[in-house]
């Protein structure tokens, strides 16, 4: 009875220290897991400062540390893709690189290459191993995917152009009822350039943000397509942006390849990004233009041929003339240049500068308003009854204007545009130019 009460007793003291073992051992699990994650981090760094063993040191003691607490998530497919990547662009060694990517692909079977890293040989490494790690890996299906949440569980304000070439920046931001849930957002595109979706992990943000980059060499053709999608830790979809049947669609302007090479901060994934809107910078537009006239000449008009004829004063025609123009934008907004308008038949010319406007910019289609002044004359076709005479009008004058552009690419642009010009001096008019012509952008 004496040993019975005795075990009874010695029982109930060990039942606190032995039933919180698998709590703690849990625990201890998501601990190893953050440390996995820092230590990628450190090699990243270390990538970036170009200390490679120090790197390769880092995702070593990761995958040890990996294996000894059983870990098998989508950051320890990181680590393999990474060290995958070190070896081949230190070692040149393909072989290590496709086994860490089949590791890493064994892993996780939706792991990819960063776009921001990836290289033509790189993609040809990377294909090999997913062919390997499928005759590995047993035949299975993708884990049932949970219902997605309310709209606005992820918020995301859509693009809808792009300029060809430029790194394209998207931003997405969890409202606070997912927001404890989140583990990844995950963006997927696919343009012309990407024969199949590729995948960006978007970094934190901020509390709530998420961001992320694709590369200026994937925004090529005339479209490109995307969606966002929010995963919680067990890979199920908990919020998205759109999906793969009903994609956001963006249009590109201009059609201009990049390539990108592997580099410390495009392994990082851009902690120091800058924002990019899409937008092409152009600093300096050349125009030349041919274009028509007519204007209100008055009585102080003279011939120029038959000097002592009378004119009517009204309206009269200046049928041709060609129009050259040279602008610097001193922001993409505001551009400061000069301008020569040429009348070749009957010879006469004037020049002057302007202030250039833009006030609309959407798709290719741009418009610009326009000021300016200067000097020089417009020559007017008059009749005279049994002959045809000119006028010179000027020689000062100030103009007002607009040009519609429509942009071809990011190097040429149709523009048309109308100008007032007021004529002052000895013979003053009124006048209108239509022009029309061709626009390079540099």
């Amino acid at each position: 009875m004496i040993v019975r009460r005795g075990i009874l007793i010695a029982t109930l003291l060990a039942a606190p220290l032995v039933a919180p073992a698998p709590a703690t051992a849990q625990r201890n699990a998501y601990q190893a897991e953050g440390e996995v994650g820092r230590l990628l981090d450190d090699a990243r760094s270390y990538y970036d400062n170009l200390e490679l063993e120090a790197a390769e040191d880092a995702l070593n003691r990761a995958i040890r540390l990996s294996e000894q607490y059983g870990i098998r998530s989508p950051v320890l497919a990181e680590v393999y893709i990474q060290r995958g990547i070190l070896v081949h662009v230190r070692d040149k060694d393909a072989d290590r690189a496709v086994a860490d990517f089949v590791q890493a692909l064994l892993v996780d079977d939706r792991a990819r290459l960063d776009p921001l890293v990836s290289t033509p040989s790189l993609e040809r490494l990377f294909e090999e191993a997913r062919d390997e790690a499928r005759r590995r890996a047993p035949a299975r299906r993708d884990p049932p995917r949970e219902a997605p949440r309310a709209a606005d569980d992820l918020r995301h304000t859509p693009i809808t152009r792009a300029r060809g070439g430029e790194n394209l920046a998207v931003g997405a931001e969890v409202s606070d009822a997912i927001n404890p849930h989140v583990y990844r957002v995950y963006l997927y595109f696919r343009s012309a350039r990407s024969d199949q979706v590729q995948q960006i992990e978007m970094r934190p943000d901020g509390r709530r943000g998420f961001s992320a980059r694709i590369p200026g060499r994937f925004v090529a053709g005339r479209t490109l397509s995307y969606y966002i999608l929010a995963e919680d830790r067990s890979g199920r979809i908990i919020a998205n942006v759109h999906s793969a049947k009903d994609p956001l669609v963006v249009e590109i302007r201009g059609d201009r390849f990049g390539d990108e090479i592997p580099s410390g901060s495009s392994l990082v994934g851009g902690d120091e990004w800058e924002e990019d809107d899409g937008s092409v910078r152009r600093y300096v537009t050349v125009a030349l233009s041919i274009g028509s006239g007519a204007g209100f000449i008055t009585e102080r008009a003279e011939p120029q041929n038959t000097k002592s004829a009378d004119i009517r004063p009204g309206f009269a025609v200046a049928p041709f003339h060609t129009l050259l123009e040279l602008d610097f934008w001193a922001t993409e907004w505001l551009g400061l240049g000069a301008y020569a308008r040429l009348q070749i038949v009957e010879f006469a010319h004037l020049e002057g500068g302007r202030l250039k406007f833009k006030v609309i910019d959407d798709g290719p289609h741009e418009l610009q308003l326009r000021a300016g002044g200067g000097v020089g004359r417009v020559r007017h076709l008059v009749d005279l009854g049994d002959v045809k005479d000119t006028t010179l009008e000027g020689p000062y004058h100030y103009t007002l204007g607009a040009s519609y552009l429509y942009e071809f690419n990011d190097l040429f642009a149709l523009v048309i545009s109308p100008d007032f010009l007021h004529l002052i001096g000895d013979s003053p008019s009124q006048h209108i130019d239509l022009s029309i012509g061709c626009q390079v952008g540099f």
